[in-house]
């Protein structure tokens, strides 16, 4: 199992609109490649400055994940750097379960 995490440290102000964006545009259109198997979010509760969520996408393998990668990761990419990039900063992580 192939996990793509996303992780973003958002501006409180915006925090809840952000949320709603992310899980209506970003994770909608990632889920509707049909190609991770699932997904899962959550809010970091360490103290951080602003509020920190952490989405993974859970792929079937390393070649799943780079079909994705080849055919929707720029489309993704754009989508996420459309809106709030004043407001939110964001990393990834890829990761390989054991």
């Amino acid at each position: 199992m192939i996990v793509y995490t996303l992780t973003a440290n958002v501006d409180e102000d915006i925090a809840d609109e952000w949320l709603q964006w992310m899980k209506n545009e970003v994770l909608h259109f990632a889920l509707g490649t049909q190609l991770p198997v699932e997904f899962k979010s959550f809010k970091v509760l360490n103290d951080n400055e602003g509020v920190t969520y952490t989405f993974q996408l859970f792929f079937k393998d390393v070649f799943v994940y780079k079909l994705f990668l080849t055919e929707h990761h720029a489309d993704f990419s754009k989508l996420i750097n459309a809106k709030y990039t004043d407001k939110a900063v964001y990393f990834n992580t890829l990761l390989q379960q054991l």
